[in-house]
């Protein structure tokens, strides 16, 4: 079917294993409706709770796979950023759901709007204690040899991250759990063209404007409900509640 000329942006989905899950229920939902008729989806980060290696996800989330390629084989274009708790997809998921990568950071050009697209923990410089975590978990070289352990070796790292996330996110400053201002401009001074910048991960859906016409578009957490969702088309951006 055409598509309509307009892109969806969606984040923090933070699919679960359980096929019956309700957050798996109405992203699948959305994925076979509203997905279908724009021309393109973004999902910045965090589309999987975990994702261990495509060996193990592949198998563990068998029902998203088939619904992503699904929906790119109807000729709606999925482009997918990594989140904090999912950088770990490789050719295998992208081969087995037709999705395309994107770099952490997304300069671009979406239906004349000049934007940039990123998970969003980028911006989260307060907690400095996050980013150094962040840096060691993104080498290369980490990453490779993580990938190299045998399976319940991974899912048993795996499950001790998450537990330790939890703890220390529980003391944290709630400020250090938000987005840094001052890197904010920072960004917008480095890219003077991008009037939007579109993250997710706070869980904090909303739209904040700043000096010179900038605009800063957060995207919303999931729930059975579905998710804050935002959609840019030639009239401009808006958040809205995804159909699911």
């Amino acid at each position: 079917m055409p598509k309509k000329p307009f892109s969806l942006i969606a984040g923090d989905i933070h699919l679960q294993t359980d096929p019956d899950h309700p957050v798996n229920r109405a992203f699948l939902a959305f994925l076979a409706g509203q997905a279908r008729e724009a021309d393109t989806l973004y999902l910045i980060g965090d589309l999987f709770e975990r994702w261990v290696g495509d060996d193990i996800g592949l198998e563990e989330y068998a029902f998203a796979i088939e619904a992503l390629r699904e929906l790119t084989a109807s000729g709606t274009e999925v482009k997918l950023l990594y989140g904090n708790r999912d950088f770990l997809m490789r050719e295998a998921f992208w081969d087995a759901t037709g999705v395309q990568p994107l770099p952490e950071v997304v300069r671009t050009r979406l239906h004349g709007h000049e934007v940039i697209l990123c998970h969003g923990d980028e911006l989260c410089t307060l907690d400095v204690a996050y980013q150094k975590v962040r840096r060691r978990l993104r080498s290369r070289f980490v990453q490779w040899l993580f990938l190299k352990m045998p399976a319940e070796r991974r899912r048993a790292i795996g499950q001790r991250l998450r537990a330790r996330s939890r703890e220390e996110t529980a003391h944290k400053p709630a400020e250090w759990m938000d987005v840094d201002e001052t890197t904010v401009l920072v960004w917008f001074d480095a890219w003077p063209e991008a009037r939007h910048l579109i993250h997710g991960h706070t869980h904090r859906p909303a739209h904040h404007t700043y000096p010179n016409g900038r605009h800063r578009w957060v995207v919303g957490d999931w729930s059975e409900s579905g998710g804050q969702i935002l959609r840019v088309d030639t009239d401009g951006l808006r958040l809205e509640p995804a159909a699911v």
